[in-house]
């Protein structure tokens, strides 16, 4: 059996067909004897980009003189793309195509990293270490189109929306380190 728009209040609104070509799409049962095809598409609201610490030291210097301060990360924290719909393959590659290609799955911070710095006299050095991120807002649209169209996305048959998500997630880069100030 092949869905029509009288399975719209079963499936969901109809809408017009997206046309992303960066949807995943996959054949699902709708229901039994109902196939159908099935996509979901990402679209970002906003990207925000941060530091995400995951360790960090203090040196205060009360002498007079400069000193020289060895800082060494000792905690490692990992930090990963999340999806509410979806795939995080799928959102992750679509975040490094809008947002940035410097963007990964997922980043876990290293322990053992050292930086030296020099501390001046009567001074006081913060040292964060941790990875770059975005914080990023999208909205996630889960769409089922009928199994008669030849090819997904947009190339005939009808088109309903199952779900429509808005939601954030914080996406990590490649870029780690220690980042240093006086407070």
């Amino acid at each position: 059996m092949v869905p029509t728009p009288a399975h719209a209040g079963v499936f969901g609104p109809d809408i017009a067909c997206p046309t992303d070509p960066g949807i995943v799409w996959k054949t699902r049962a709708a229901s039994r004897n109902v196939l159908v095809w099935e996509g979901v598409s990402y679209t970002v609201q906003s990207a925000s980009p941060a530091f995400a610490v995951s360790d960090g030291r203090v040196v205060d210097n009360t002498l007079s003189t400069p000193i020289q301060a060895t800082f060494t990360s000792s905690v490692s924290n990992t930090y990963s793309v999340t999806v509410t719909i979806g795939t995080t393959a799928q959102l992750t590659k679509t975040l490094q195509t809008t947002v940035s290609a410097q963007i990964v799955q997922s980043r876990t911070t290293q322990i053992g990293v050292d930086a030296t710095v020099t501390v001046p006299a009567q001074s006081r050095v913060v040292g964060r270490y941790g990875v770059e991120v975005f914080n990023v807002a999208y909205t996630g649209q889960l769409v089922w189109q009928s199994y008669n169209a030849q090819k997904p996305g947009g190339f005939g048959g009808h088109c309903w929306e199952r779900s429509n998500q808005a939601t954030s997630t914080v996406a990590p880069t490649v870029l780690e380190g220690w980042r240093f100030s006086t407070s």
